[in-house]
Order: structure tokens, then sequence, then C-alpha cells
């Protein structure tokens, strides 16, 4: 389907060697998926990635799961709380 052997697949699942970038757009193509996801993953595994605290990261979650007026809500006390925190921040 992409016009890779078998054995240059194997290469790139055991990080032997890399694609080039037609090859990597290929198999993106293939999978049915963008290049961005291919090369570093889903938002979720970004975000795990990223986050390392891992009680935040469990909470977050959790709000996911809420209704949409929730999720505002939340969004809300966070943009107040890191406000607050930028002006402290500020008149220090």
């Amino acid at each position: 389907m992409i016009n890779v052997h078998a054995t240059h697949i194997s290469r790139y699942e055991r990080n032997l060697t890399s694609p080039t970038i037609d090859v990597a757009k290929k198999i993106a193509d293939a999978l049915e998926v963008s290049t961005d996801a291919l090369i570093y993953g889903s938002n979720e595994q970004i975000i795990n990635n990223k986050l390392n605290d891992e009680e935040l990261l469990q909470l977050f979650h959790k709000v996911q799961k809420l209704d949409d007026e929730n999720i505002t809500s939340v969004k809300a006390m966070l943009k107040a709380f890191v406000f607050q925190k930028d002006i402290q921040k500020q008149l220090a």
C-alpha cells in the first residue's frame, strides 16, 4: 500500500532508522491520521507527556467528562486563579 518493504517498516518500529517525509506521509495516509499524530501521538498522549503532575492529570480527565456548563465553570475558575497570580506577580 505504501510501497515500502517489510524490513524497512520493522526498522522504523524498532527506532533503528526514520522514514523519509514522503514515506511518513504515506504511512499517515494509510492509517488515516495526520502526520502530526503519527510523529507526536494523539492529543491525549501529548498532554500526558507534558503534564507531570499525576493528580492534576487525573483531575483534567475527570473534568472532560462533565457537561459543557460545568466545564465552562471550571475554565472560568482556572482563568480567575491564573489572572490573580499574574497580578500578584506584577505587583510584587
